[in-house]
């Protein structure tokens, strides 16, 4: 992944905040972008990842606090963090518009969400067809993954204050998953 992603993620977390909240931080993929010292409240609904977050933690220099809870329920209170950061996860939340409602909800007034995400294809592209055909298999295969989902329109309507966000494509064999966007909003 760091291959794929390293140097839009270099970019999108350059000048980050000494505190971030990151929703469904898996592996800890992301630590590696990150200042040594910097604290990092990890919103991860699955506990297997406990472990390795700490371990990778650890590796990296990073403050962790873990908290088990689903993005559609952080529990942090309003208005706490600076910045919030998404990396390859709404795709698989369950109710992406109340994700980004509790965004906005504990970002700090001039706070900023920060994402790469895989999103669904243009409509009559060779992609989204192979997207819609592959839909259910891949959500069963891949934790909840849903290809087809609109996620750049999504964040566009969420009401943001000001969204910067690229459209790029990933040079990967897995089809379904090239389109990404990559982005910066502002509370």
């Amino acid at each position: 992944m760091h291959s794929q992603y390293g140097s839009r993620k270099e970019i999108l977390f350059k000048s980050h905040p000494n505190v971030i909240v990151e929703i469904g931080a898996g592996y800890g993929a992301n630590f590696r972008y990150l200042r040594k010292g910097t604290k990092v409240k990890v919103v991860e609904p699955n506990a297997g990842f406990k472990d390795v977050l700490k371990y990778q933690a650890e590796k990296y220099g990073i403050n962790l606090e873990i908290y088990e809870s689903v993005a559609e329920e952080i529990p942090l209170s309003d208005a706490s963090a600076p910045m919030v950061i998404s990396s390859l996860v709404l795709c698989s939340v369950k109710n992406m518009p109340k994700v980004l409602s509790e965004v906005k909800r504990i970002l700090q007034p001039e706070g900023k969400f920060v994402y790469l995400e895989h999103v669904r294809a243009h409509k009559h592209s060779w992609v989204c067809k192979i997207q819609r055909m592959v839909k259910s298999s891949w959500k069963w295969f891949f934790d909840g993954c849903n290809v087809t989902r609109d996620t750049g329109r999504i964040i566009l309507m969420a009401g943001f204050s000001e969204i910067k966000q690229d459209e790029f494509q990933l040079p990967t064999f897995f089809v379904p998953i090239r389109p990404h966007i990559a982005g910066i909003a502002v509370k």
